[in-house]
């Protein structure tokens, strides 16, 4: 085998060896709160079609959950992509398992499933005396 076919396969095992490493599960901090609240909500986004033919109406639909944790509430929006698409299966006053990172909230659904949340920003909890 010539240096150079040798060199390549070098190369393509680093590669290989590099990707799989940064494809690893990050490490989220999760912490345990309690789902307050979900609601479902459409907003109009606008209208698909030409002057000529008839206009369809398009909306955008969003789940939104708001969700307790020690220090803060989290109001939470998933997105519902299609019309069959369901929300994350989240227990309203159950217990949920979160993690937060810059504006994303991971939440682990009842399914055990991590759907993808926006989130808006924190608010701090009310003090009780």
């Amino acid at each position: 085998m010539s240096r150079f076919g040798r060199t390549l396969i070098i190369v393509s095992f680093a590669t290989f060896f590099v990707s799989l490493s940064l494809a690893a599960d990050k490490q989220r901090d999760w912490q345990t709160g309690k789902v307050l609240d979900s609601e479902r909500s459409r907003y109009f986004a606008g209208t698909v079609g030409n002057a000529n033919s008839l206009q369809t109406a398009v909306y955008r639909a969003f789940e939104t959950f708001l969700i307790e944790g020690d220090t803060h509430a989290y109001l939470a929006q998933e997105r519902l992509k299609w019309r069959w698409s369901k929300p994350a299966n989240l227990t309203v006053n159950g217990p949920v398992k979160y993690a937060v990172e810059k504006r994303k909230l991971f939440v682990v659904d009842d399914d055990g499933i991590v759907p993808d949340m926006s989130q808006n920003s924190p608010t701090p909890k009310a003090r009780t005396c």
